[in-house]
């Protein structure tokens, strides 16, 4: 019953019903806790199974958020970090951060415990630090007041935008789920991409990409997508690390494809203060990119290895389309009210009412709609539980950086390695995303990386929107990255592969994503700023550049390629992302060059015949 509260009191919120933000922010974490605590064990022998120790941790957090709503009202009148706090205030805040550590814990995993506990360490130590990122000493006091009881801690921007704005839209994918949804983009692909070489992989990208726009997460893409296609891939002739992969990689560009994207890009808008309608539309060309760059990848793998179509005969589009159009007027109507009249929120509410109404319609059984719904609102609180407790979690350390102004000194920092040098600077911005990216949900890599590198890309002269798009990007991606690559370890589970070969796989086939957001800091006109020229020349130099990497990484360009045009591709495909004439000239000129030679190598083929 918790889980259909929480989702029903969210719709509400989503389609107009007002309510205090601070009281809603700690009955959404407490429920978030506790959903946490009982659905979540944290013992890897025993995943899941209810105990009474979790039933103490879930009343607890319900109690302890309880205590924040009914006291609301009298906090909303004192002075932050100037009025003094209560006995129970302080035992309160500091029991709350405790259970949101252990839920953390719990549902995410140790290392971001860990990390989260060393900056909670530093605020308390820091102090004693030598040099520049040493701070003024703080009181415990002054630390739990401005972790708890301030809007630039644990009921910050990020769980207002877990609260607000992504649960409505993790609602949404659960409702399509339970009314069939996913079956229907499944047989929607299958249709498009199915009888094509490669046609289950083909299906599994094009799948992945239609569900994931809509659930943002590519952690649910694969368990939902990914139990379907994967089995589908091993049955016809494709090894189960390599289905794996596909199904990781197609899932991982979910999170950067409107118009939903993920929850990094909702927590983009609120962070950066530009229009989400604004952030999706500049996103879709590079999100395009990424898919081209993958299914060229798939369909080189398949016609190199034999691998054929899914089927010789099954429904056409026209067919799959009269059984199941109605799913995309719910679709349809969310992205208009998200794109159009910016509204996201409301349209994710109105997204959910319309797929209800739409099957009672069609299904004429509004008995099985009514328990698909009850369902699917169990199914979205505990998707959305895992969020709730990170956006919590990585509300405590933006506190901690904001209190001790840590963001400041790293940024410095790197300033001070390469005060002119943004190409270093955007290296390392890549490298702290996915490592804090190794076992952290998108939104709490986002927040991280956020708040410690993107302002030193802006303060070198990136624009905010490409700065703080980079990062989401590799926030996205860290979901593939080995070591610890949350897709991958659940495209494992149904593969039965090895988490790790399955990442690098996922890597390869996604390589475009780890060149596109360097393409999109040095070449505006892909993100759709500026001159229609230069919009058109961007995305044509960059899409020679993905596909000359896609085919010097797969070895195929219409014949299996020699180690040398290999080369030649992947020198190709780099040269294209720097935004210089030259690099263009040079780029293009390299990619000519390939295609040249694998001509000469067909001709001399057919003289040998």
């Amino acid at each position: 019953m918790l889980g259909t509260g929480l989702s029903s009191w969210m719709l509400a919120l989503a389609l107009g019903w007002e309510s205090d933000r601070n009281a809603t922010l700690f009955a959404f974490l407490g429920t978030v806790l506790a959903l946490g605590f009982l659905t979540v064990t944290g013992n890897a022998l025993r995943p899941k199974g209810r105990s009474w120790f979790a039933n103490g941790l879930a009343a607890l957090s319900l109690a302890t958020c309880g205590y924040f709503v009914w006291m609301a009202p009298k906090h909303a009148l004192r002075w932050p970090m100037v009025s003094p706090l209560s006995d129970a205030d302080m035992i309160a805040a500091v029991l709350l951060c405790l259970l949101v550590l252990e839920a953390t814990r719990r549902t995410i995993g140790l290392t971001l415990c860990i990390l989260v506990a060393g900056f909670l360490a530093y605020a308390v130590w820091g102090h004693h630090v030598p040099g520049s990122f040493s701070h003024r000493p703080l009181t415990l006091t002054e630390i739990v007041d401005h972790l708890v009881f301030t809007t630039n801690g644990l009921i910050g921007p990020a769980l207002a935008v877990a609260a607000f704005l992504v649960f409505v839209f993790v609602l949404f994918g659960a409702v399509l789920d339970r009314l069939g949804g996913g079956d229907f983009f499944h047989d929607l692909a299958g249709a498009l991409v199915g009888r094509q070489a490669g046609g289950p992989a083909k299906v599994a990208v094009v799948s992945s990409a239609m569900y994931g726009t809509i659930s943002g997460s590519p952690t649910a893409d694969v368990v939902t997508t990914g139990s379907l296609t994967i089995p589908m891939m091993k049955r016809l002739g494709y090894a189960p690390a390599y289905a794996g992969g596909v199904e990781a990689a197609a899932s991982a560009g979910g999170a950067i494809l409107p118009p939903v994207m993920g929850s990094a890009a909702f927590l983009m808008s609120d962070f950066t203060g530009i229009a989400y309608a604004d952030i999706a539309f500049s996103a879709i060309t590079i999100a395009v990119l990424y898919y081209v760059a993958v299914f060229y990848q798939v369909h080189a793998r398949a016609v190199l290895d034999g691998l054929g179509a899914f089927e010789k005969a099954g429904p056409r589009v026209v067919e799959v389309m009269r059984r199941g159009w109605w799913f995309l007027v719910p679709i349809a109507a969310m992205v208009w009210l998200v794109v159009s009249a910016d509204r996201p929120v409301y349209g994710g509410g109105i997204a959910v009412l319309l797929a209800g109404a739409m099957a009672v319609v069609m299904t004429r059984d509004p008995l099985r709609v009514a328990r698909a719904l009850f369902e699917a609102a169990q199914d979205g609180a505990r998707r959305a539980a895992p969020v709730g407790i990170a956006c919590g979690v990585a509300g405590l350390v933006v506190g901690t950086l904001t209190i001790t102004d840590l963001s400041g000194k790293f940024s410095s920092l790197l300033f001070g390695f390469a005060p002119n040098q943004i190409l270093f600077v955007m290296l390392i911005t890549a490298g702290v995303t996915l490592l804090l990216g190794m076992g952290m949900p998108t939104p709490a890599v986002y927040v991280l990386a956020a708040v410690l590198a993107a302002p030193a890309m802006i303060n070198l002269g990136v624009p905010v929107l490409a700065a703080h798009l980079f990062v989401v990007y590799f926030a996205s991606m860290s979901a593939i990255t080995p070591p610890v690559a949350v897709a991958a370890f659940a495209a494992a589970s149904i593969a039965q592969a090895d988490p790790i070969r399955i990442g690098l796989i996922a890597c390869r086939l996604a390589v475009a994503a780890f060149v596109l957001p360097f393409c999109f800091v040095f070449r505006p006109g892909l993100l759709l700023v500026g001159e229609p020229i230069v919009v058109l020349w961007a995305v044509f130099v960059t899409l020679c550049g993905v596909v000359s990497l896609a085919a010097g990484f797969e070895g195929w360009l219409g014949r299996r390629l020699a180690p040398g045009q290999r080369a030649v591709l992947i020198a190709a495909g780099l040269t294209l992302v720097a935004p210089d004439w030259r690099a263009d000239a040079a780029g293009l000129g390299l990619l000519a060059l390939a295609l040249a030679w694998v001509r000469l190598d067909r001709a001399g083929e057919k003289l040998r015949a």
